[in-house]
């Protein structure tokens, strides 16, 4: 069921209690600490702790598995979980993508379901955490499981391209309290998810390059990606994965660090998500109660950044400082953070933590 632009699930009924309830034991308790004398061993801790019968987003009121928080994590996960546990999530969720005709947001251990809605980003987070596990091991797709990424694949992009981009009308994303139209973050991930496909021996239903040259003509600035496909706004999150992807041309990554940096949105510990405040006629009813969640501090967010640094050989060590620091303060991995540093709390909802794919990310940056 649909009310206006939420999928109404019981998830997502239990999601919504355990965001206040968590939010007032937050606020009257802080947030838990959990052994470990470095952020190493807290990012092992929080991954750990959250592989159940799926891969927990978080400890805290996240408390389902996003694809797209899976797939953020995937590398740092991979050093510390066992690589059949994250297989047999893989699987699981390829087949229950294949059996609902789309990949959902969101897994329980028992079916897939989307909250607050579907996003765009799902399947593509879906095949590159499926490539990289390839890439890992050395192994190659079940036929199975080629045949529905296939279908999955073909459907998506008949579905939601339109004009060499993803259509207006896709509007979901990780920024799951703003209704982005063709955000240019999921162009981005598409662009990687179909290099991906053709890594893992698939067709790819739209050309990459066409892709590529696309972004370029319609969404880049000479300095930025813009966010989507209204506004002249800068796409932060765009450019932090065509960063953290090594996509286009050195030159093109280059000049993205330097208005990142110039625009100082990587302090205070790195980064905010969004340069000043979202347009409101881009935020659903809920979101009113929560205006600045993704204009906030991202932790996550930085940590890919700073994965994207190193692959382009900049120095990075004085951000890894700055949110290692965060991480002992707190002695976790929270998920988001107020323009001070402060944990984000409102009335009604606050920050989680136990964050896999902030714990995941900083495995990767430390230990790849």
């Amino acid at each position: 069921m649909e009310i206006g632009p939420y999928s109404v699930t019981a998830e997502g009924v239990v999601s919504l209690v355990r965001h206040v309830t968590d939010s007032m034991r937050v606020r009257s308790r802080g947030i838990p600490a959990l052994p470990g004398d470095n952020p190493v061993e807290l990012a092992g801790e929080v991954l750990r702790r959250n592989a159940r019968k799926v891969l927990l987003a978080a400890s805290g009121h996240l408390r389902y598995m996003w694809v797209t928080d899976f797939g953020k994590a995937f590398r740092g996960a991979e050093k510390v979980l066992p690589l059949t546990y994250l297989r047999d999530l893989l699987d699981y969720m390829v087949r229950e993508s294949r059996r609902l005709g789309r990949a959902p947001s969101c897994f329980s251990r028992r079916r897939g379901f989307d909250a607050p809605y579907w996003r765009g980003d799902n399947l593509p987070w879906l095949v590159i955490s499926m490539a990289e596990y390839c890439r890992w091991t050395g192994m190659g797709l079940t036929k199975e499981c080629a045949l529905s990424l296939q279908w999955l694949l073909d459907d998506y992009c008949r579905r939601h391209f339109a004009d060499g981009l993803i259509a207006d009308s896709v509007t979901g994303d990780w920024m799951d309290t703003i209704m982005r139209p063709s955000s240019t973050y999921n162009n981005v991930c598409c662009l990687r998810m179909l290099s991906d496909a053709v890594f893992l021996g698939l067709d790819a239903p739209a050309d990459p390059k066409t892709l590529e040259a696309e972004l370029l003509r319609v969404r880049w600035r000479g300095d930025h990606f813009v966010d989507c496909s209204v506004g002249d706004e800068m796409g932060v999150d765009a450019g932090v994965y065509a960063l953290y992807f090594g996509l286009f041309k050195k030159d093109l990554r280059e000049a993205l660090v330097k208005r990142i940096e110039r625009e100082g949105l990587t302090r205070p510990s790195p980064m905010r998500a969004h340069q000043g405040r979202h347009d409101h006629r881009l935020m659903p009813p809920l979101t009113r109660f929560s205006p600045d969640y993704h204009n906030a501090v991202w932790p996550h967010l930085g940590l890919a950044y700073l994965n994207g640094l190193k692959r382009l050989g900049r120095d990075y060590a004085g951000h890894k400082a700055a949110v290692e620091a965060v991480v002992m303060k707190h002695r976790n991995f929270v998920e988001v953070l107020d323009p001070e540093g402060g944990l984000y709390t409102t009335w009604g909802h606050s920050s989680d933590y136990g964050l896999t794919m902030a714990a995941g990310l900083y495995l990767e940056l430390a230990l790849d």
